[in-house]
């Protein structure tokens, strides 16, 4: 899935919640050997709000390494995880999609996360899931964990070699992003653009394990 010549080149720009852009620098990861994952058939149906964009080269150190099992990923314990980002629901358009018809199945807790069930539903990258429907238990250092079920799949486009992450700045990215729904979310957590602004989804994560 992952070779030393498909690394990102150049400066990459995270598209923000609130229309802003992050500049951060180049991601390398690691030349460890890992098991391939099947293109993913599901299409991106998130309207992102600005495109990435490319500039002048830079290099960075080495930030990052995972261990891949046939049922999780491990992420090391240098590696910024905290920020989980959010999307709105309504963002959701394709009403053929199985995204779509995920959410008819879906409904909003107190705090206006969108759940199926108990699990949370999330986006994740292509590097740590196949597809929708797929479930997780994401563990966190903080002590907290969730199980999540996988509601859209990020662009390849938007997140790093390994497609687990959207860069965000020296060794940190958004691995987890919640789909919520913005009319009965905290403004406080709005404002902040990050759902760890809670005590039990807040830490860096340190494993997501295939249920």
């Amino acid at each position: 899935m992952i070779s030393s010549g498909n690394q990102p080149q150049g400066i990459q720009y995270y598209p923000g919640m609130h229309g802003s852009h992050e500049t951060v620098n180049e991601i390398v990861v690691t030349n460890e050997e890992t098991e391939g994952i099947e293109d993913n058939p599901i299409n991106e149906n998130i309207e992102f709000y600005e495109n990435c964009l490319e500039s002048e080269e830079s290099e960075s150190e080495e930030i990052c390494e995972y261990e891949y099992s046939d049922s999780n990923i491990l992420f090391s314990e240098e590696f910024d995880s905290s920020f989980k980002a959010y999307m709105d629901y309504r963002c959701i358009t394709d009403t053929s999609s199985i995204q779509y018809e995920l959410q008819q199945q879906a409904y909003t807790d107190e705090r206006g996360f969108r759940r199926i069930g108990d699990d949370y539903c999330v986006a994740l990258g292509t590097g740590i899931t196949v597809g929708c429907g797929e479930r997780f238990l994401i563990s966190l250092d903080s002590g907290y964990s969730f199980t999540a079920v996988v509601s859209d799949v990020k662009s390849d486009e938007h997140t790093d070699a390994t497609n687990c992450y959207v860069p965000r700045g020296d060794n940190s990215g958004n691995v987890v992003e919640f789909i919520i729904d913005t009319d009965y979310a905290e403004s406080n957590m709005l404002s902040s653009g990050n759902a760890g602004y809670y005590d039990d989804l807040s830490g860096n994560i340190i494993s997501v394990d295939v249920i």
